[in-house]
């Protein structure tokens, strides 16, 4: 949970270096700039109402809105600090009924920082911005992912992966994981 701040902090960065004129351009994840930022506001959403015990139906009811509105770096920073406060005051010990399963509160960590770390990756890539990203994040991600790769490829969430060798950037790895190449 160490890394949330910094990855919601290299997130809202990411969307303020976004050119006005670059929000309708297609990332690595095949949505547009505004579609990748509206989705990760949305599962900020989506994880705030699952922490506070909501069941999966809830949590996601409702979450295929617009919610970036005319302020989308507004829209995300208050999300991200919504679920900053959500995951500091949830009870790590109660299972979460994310749609894919039952999973732990470390499980969930692990799922949201992947996405705030490789959707600010794909956001930075389609904006033509600077790819890299926050070392020590990446590496806190990766050293959480990288037990569980197969587990999560289980779940059908993630890519392929195991295209790059050990001698790649611990990015490169981590993208890779999450069906990235950078």
């Amino acid at each position: 949970m160490d890394f949330l701040k910094p990855a919601s902090a290299q997130l809202v960065r990411i969307v303020a270096a976004v050119p006005a004129d670059a929000w309708s351009t297609s990332t690595p994840c095949d949505l547009t700039i505004h579609e990748v930022v509206n989705h990760v506001v949305a599962g900020n959403i989506f994880a705030v109402r699952l922490l506070a015990g909501a069941s999966a139906a809830d949590a996601t009811a409702g979450l295929d809105g617009d919610y970036l509105g005319e302020d989308p770096l507004a829209a995300v920073t208050t999300s991200c600090e919504h679920q900053v406060a959500a995951f500091a005051s949830a009870d790590q010990s109660r299972p979460l009924h994310h749609p894919s399963r039952d999973i732990s509160f470390e499980t969930f960590v692990r799922f949201r920082l992947g996405e705030l770390v490789v959707h600010g990756w794909d956001v930075a890539v389609g904006a033509g911005l600077d790819p890299a990203l926050d070392a020590s994040v990446v590496a806190g991600l990766w050293a959480m992912v990288e037990p569980h790769v197969e587990d999560m490829r289980q779940m059908g969430t993630f890519g392929k992966g195991a295209t790059t060798s050990s001698a790649t950037s611990v990015q490169a790895r981590l993208l890779d994981a999450f069906g990235r190449h950078a």
